[in-house]
C-alpha cells in the first residue's frame, strides 16, 4: 500500500522509480506483489482517512509513505500496531519523532530515507558562493514557507544551524498552508506580500522543501517580485533563477526505498534497519543571480554541478 501526499512530478517519479527498483529485486508487480496507490491531496485528514479504509478493507504487508505529511498521518495510525511503514521522501526524521538520529533504528515498525541535503551543507555551499562578495555585513536571506510539515522543518533547522555561518542572516517568513489546488493562488499571494513587506531588509530568499518549493507557478511568482531565490532544492528553479539547488535523485530514493521494502518483506524487521539519507546528490547553480548578488561561483562548485551550471533567468515551464 502506497500512501502519496499529492500530485508532484518529484513525488510521482519516485514512487515510479521505488516500483521499477522493486521489480529489479524480484517483486514483480502483479506476480509477487501488488500495490494500492492512495493521494492524499495534501491534506492530512485525508490522507489518514484514507489509509484507514484501505487498511479495513485489506491489511497490508507493508504501509509506503511517500512524503512527510503521508508519513505523519501513517505514523498516527500504525503507531502500535503490527503493520510495518516505510517511508521516502521526507525531510526532517528526527524532528519527526520518526527516529532519534539519523543513520540509526527506530526500534519500532517503521523506517525509511530522508531526501534532503543536509542544512549544514546547504550554509556551506551558499556561504562559500557569498562569501567571495567581499562585503563587510551579511546577506539577509529571508526562508520563505508554509507551515507545510517539511517547510516548518526545514526552516527551523537552518536557523538553529546559521550561526557557524556569519556571512548569511536568515529570517523566517511564514505563511499559511492550503491544500490542493484552490489553495495554491492564496499562497502565492501570501507570499508576495511577505517579500513585499520585507524587501528593503532583504537580499534574497530562501526556499525550503515542501510543495511550494516544487511548484512551478509559485516560484515563477517569487521571481516575479525581483527579489533573488539564493537557495532552493529542485534543479529546475536553478535553471529558472535560484543561485543554488541541491537535489537527491528519484534513481537513489526509490533504490533506497526498495532495497528497505525488500528487506521487510521478506522478513526483517524494520526496527532493525537505520532510517537513512541518500550518499550522493545533485547540484545546479546559476551564474547571472550570483552576479546579482556582487558574487561568483567558485570553480569547485561548477565542477559539483557539471551540466547544471545556467547563465539565464526567467520564467519559463
Amino acid at each position: 500500500m502506497i500512501l502519496q501526499t499529492l500530485s508532484s512530478t518529484f513525488l510521482e517519479k519516485s514512487t515510479v522509480r521505488f516500483r521499477a527498483e522493486m521489480t529489479r529485486l524480484g517483486f514483480k508487480d502483479g506476480t509477487d506483489v501488488s500495490y494500492t496507490v492512495l493521494n492524499a491531496k495534501g491534506d492530512y485528514g485525508r490522507a489518514k482517512s484514507l489509509l484507514t479504509s484501505a487498511i479495513d478493507e485489506n491489511t497490508p504487508d507493508l504501509v509506503v509513505t511517500v512524503a512527510t505529511l503521508a508519513t505523519r498521518a501513517g505514523r498516527d495510525l500504525l503507531s502500535g500496531t503490527k503493520i510495518p511503514q516505510m517511508f521516502l521522501i521526507v525531510t526532517d526524521p528526527v524532528g519527526e519523532g520518526f527516529v532519534s538520529e539519523m543513520g540509526k533504528t527506530s526500534g519500532a515498525n517503521i523506517t525509511g530515507q530522508s531526501h534532503v541535503v543536509p542544512v549544514e551543507s546547504q550554509l556551506a555551499l551558499v556561504s562559500q558562493i557569498l562569501q567571495t562578495a567581499r562585503r563587510d555585513t551579511p546577506f539577509r536571506i529571508g526562508i520563505l514557507r508554509s507551515t507545510y510539515p517539511s517547510a516548518v522543518s526545514e526552516s527551523a533547522q537552518l536557523r538553529a544551524a546559521a550561526h557557524q555561518f556569519p556571512i548569511v542572516s536568515l529570517t523566517d517568513l511564514g505563511f499559511p498552508y492550503l491544500p490542493g489546488d484552490s489553495g495554491r493562488p492564496e499562497m502565492n499571494k501570501s507570499a508576495v506580500e511577505l517579500i513585499t513587506a520585507h524587501k528593503d531588509s532583504l537580499d534574497g530568499i530562501w526556499l525550503v522543501a515542501g510543495p511550494n518549493q516544487t511548484n512551478l507557478d509559485f516560484v515563477n511568482t517569487v521571481l516575479a517580485t525581483g527579489m533573488p531565490i539564493v537557495n532552493s532544492g529542485n534543479i529546475r528553479n536553478a535553471r529558472l533563477g535560484a543561485m543554488l539547488a541541491l537535489q537527491s535523485t528519484v534513481e537513489l530514493n526509490g533504490r533506497a526505498a526498495a532495497e528497505a521494502a525488500s528487506a521487510i518483506l521478506s522478513g526483517t524487521n524494520p526496527a532493525d534497519i537505520p532510517v537513512t539519507r541518500p550518499s550522493k546528490f545533485i547540484a545546479g547553480v546559476n551564474v547571472l543571480t550570483a552576479a546579482r548578488l556582487g558574487a561568483v561561483i567558485p570553480s569547485g562548485i561548477l565542477e559539483l554541478a557539471q551540466e547544471n551550471v545556467f547563465y539565464r533567468q526567467g520564467r519559463g515551464n
